[in-house]
């Protein structure tokens, strides 16, 4: 019987929490079988080897991997290593030979290599920077190129991905942590270029902006990794009285309660939704998906946890999971194959700010 488990991280509390989903009915529940971590800020897993992985902003910036049980998803710490840098992002490449991971106060991204069982090997390696306050770092399906969001330089950037064979772990301008810059698109000044998910065949890659809540749609050759801007479509609408928002800075002030704030991007596993969240007005943003053009309409919004900083899909494509920062809670909502309509189907308490979401099915 195949099981679904979903680990929840909370910064806050210092924990990874963890919950059984039921695909049929969008039932949560807690398992019991969560983890400590210092400071976690975001997860990725790997389900075909079984391991998760957490990016914690402790100190020292740590990687820890664990083994998942696929019965109980109960976890087994394997490994783990320093990062150079604080994190905020951690994904894994499409080969899972690399973890990377964007560190939002440093202006940096890490390169951390995997050995043959998935464990982390140091030492973290860093990328040529890709500007200020970077926030997600993510590698295009083929894996061939690896995408990373500079909010506070208003840019998405694009390192190529050389041969392993023959890649230099060295620190010069133009190459570093086994990744080389080659090119970047500017954003609007001000937007906060923050979290990217790609469409199924890499094709496209949509990325939301955390000040001024737009989604831009970017078409993406696959030869040379580059970017081309499609359209950008408001994921914030004027209903919800929001001006445009600010970046944080350590010990700075938090956006709110009347500027946009957005977090999270989220395709649905058959490409055709697209969901955003907004943390000033507790909010999910709906989106229907051309899948021929990759071109957004917008649908509703709906409201949800307080401060939805994490957003999730399920395997199935029928749920979506959001957990509020502020309410300290992880919701589940039906996704209407229809039109996208989000209905509630369970609500469960987590630990002290949860901020990041993995949905893992064995």
């Amino acid at each position: 019987m195949s099981q679904t488990h979903v680990y929840v991280g909370c910064a806050s509390a210092g924990t990874v929490e963890a919950f059984a989903l039921d695909p049929e009915n969008g039932k949560l529940t807690p398992t019991g079988h969560g983890a400590a971590v210092d400071a976690v800020r975001s997860l990725a897993a790997d389900a075909g080897r079984g391991l998760l992985y957490a990016g914690a902003s402790a100190k020292p910036p740590a990687l820890t991997a664990w083994r998942m049980d696929p019965a109980t998803g109960a976890l087994d710490a394997v490994g783990g290593t320093d990062l150079a840098d604080s994190t905020a992002y951690i994904s894994l490449d499409a080969g899972g030979g690399t973890i990377r991971s964007a560190s939002y106060h440093q202006d940096a991204v890490n390169s951390v290599d995997l050995d043959g069982d998935g464990l982390p090997t140091p030492p973290a390696r860093r990328a040529p920077s890709p500007g200020e306050k970077a926030h997600s770092v993510r590698s295009s399906p083929d894996g061939r190129f690896v995408y990373a969001c500079s909010l506070g330089s208003d840019r998405v950037v694009w390192y190529s991905v050389p041969n392993p064979a023959t890649t230099a772990h060295d620190d010069d301008a133009g190459t570093a942590g086994g990744l080389t810059w080659a090119g970047s698109i500017d954003s609007a000044p001000g937007s906060g270029p923050r979290h990217q998910v790609f469409n199924a065949d890499g094709s496209r890659l949509y990325v939301v902006h955390e000040m001024s809540g737009e989604v831009a749609v970017y078409a993406r050759d696959a030869a040379s990794g580059a970017l081309t801007e499609l359209e950008r479509v408001d994921s914030v609408p004027p209903s919800l009285g929001l001006v445009p928002g600010f970046a944080r800075s350590s010990g700075g002030p938090v956006p709110g309660p009347d500027a946009i704030w957005c977090a999270d991007i989220r395709l649905a596993a058959d490409d055709a939704y697209l969901f955003t969240t907004e943390r000033s007005t507790s909010t999910v943003s709906t989106f229907s998906v051309d899948r021929s053009t990759g071109r957004l309409e917008f649908l509703r919004t709906t409201n949800t946890e307080q401060q939805p900083r994490g957003a999730a899909v399920d395997a199935t494509g029928t749920h979506l999971l959001v957990c509020g920062e502020r309410s300290g809670h992880l919701s589940a909502y039906r996704i209407d194959p229809a039109d996208g309509t989000l209905t509630a189907t369970d609500r469960v308490a987590t630990g002290d700010g949860p901020l990041w979401i993995e949905v893992v099915a064995h």
